[in-house]
């Protein structure tokens, strides 16, 4: 299950007995199991399945009582937290209040995304002519990687003029800054276009940076395969690609004018005020 992976599970097995001993009558319709009184439906099983399926009915009754063992643990966890007062503790009223935005803020998210519209064939064929770096050209590179917990505007500003892994270990080793080598693999099917540009043009053996998150990889190319995908499987490839950056704009753009409007309806403290704008330039007046 790729949620809510049966943590703790030495602790969670005792649990499981415990969910399996009931003196509750036995649940019907669509109430699939009571904890305590509280109802387990079919639809959160549903939910927590997220559409999972398995590949025969065996393999899918086992997912099912599997996420229902989970919603069990969860729910029997809960109310344990809740016999204790946890919810009612500052940091628990805390804790309950960011969780239920973070869960609202998704649901927003599925809501504005759910309205992207689909991509014609012509489209996805139009998308492919003008990246064949994606496809017919596509490359996968093997690469060598050092990864470094340490991701800032100074830090990427420090790498700039380096250009070989030498250098990149020398500079590391002179800031005392952990690091991990490793081997990895950059698919350009899953690359920026503009960042697969900028890999083919490096000199042999350069360095190139890949910010992600809180981690900074770089890498070297040691080895490249060209890879193409053609016919229906790039159309295909296209399609998700194309719908996913429609997607990724809807969402920035609701946003953008959710976060907009909403400035009217904020009262700082005189302490945390933002600075004020700086005042736009006047237009130099033309000369006589």
């Amino acid at each position: 299950m790729k949620r809510h992976a049966l943590f703790a599970a030495a602790a969670l097995a005792s649990l499981s007995v415990l969910a399996g001993c009931s003196s509750e009558a036995e649940p019907t319709g669509q109430v699939v199991a009571t904890v305590d009184g509280v109802e387990i439906t079919q639809s959160d099983l549903n939910a927590e399945l997220a559409g999972i399926k398995g590949r025969n009915a065996a393999e899918q009754t086992a997912l099912q009582r599997g996420a229902l063992q989970n919603i069990i643990n969860r729910t029997l966890l809960t109310q344990a937290a809740t016999a204790q007062d946890l919810d009612k503790s500052p940091e628990g009223a805390l804790t309950k209040r960011r969780a239920e935005q973070m869960a609202m803020i998704a649901l927003l998210e599925k809501a504005v995304t759910a309205q992207t519209p689909a991509i014609s064939d012509e489209e996805a064929s139009e998308f492919v002519a003008e990246n064949p770096t994606l496809f017919d050209q596509r490359r996968i590179f093997l690469v060598e990687q050092i990864a470094v917990n340490a991701n800032s505007p100074k830090f990427l500003k420090d790498l700039e003029p380096l250009n070989t892994m030498p250098e990149v270990q020398a500079y590391l080793t002179a800031m005392k800054l952990n690091s991990q080598m490793s081997f990895g693999v950059i698919d350009a099917l899953q690359t920026d276009p503009a960042v697969t540009k900028q890999i083919l043009a490096l000199a042999p053996d350069a360095v190139f940076v890949l910010p992600q998150g809180d981690t900074v990889r770089i890498n070297r190319i040691r080895d490249a395969q060209m890879v193409p995908v053609s016919g229906k499987d790039a159309i295909n490839v296209a399609k998700e690609i194309l719908v996913n950056q429609r997607r990724q704009q809807q969402l920035a753009n609701a946003v953008n004018g959710i976060l907009e409007q909403g400035k009217a309806k904020i009262q700082y403290s005189a302490a945390f005020k933002p600075a004020a704008a700086p005042a736009a330039k006047k237009a130099a007046a033309p000369a006589e």
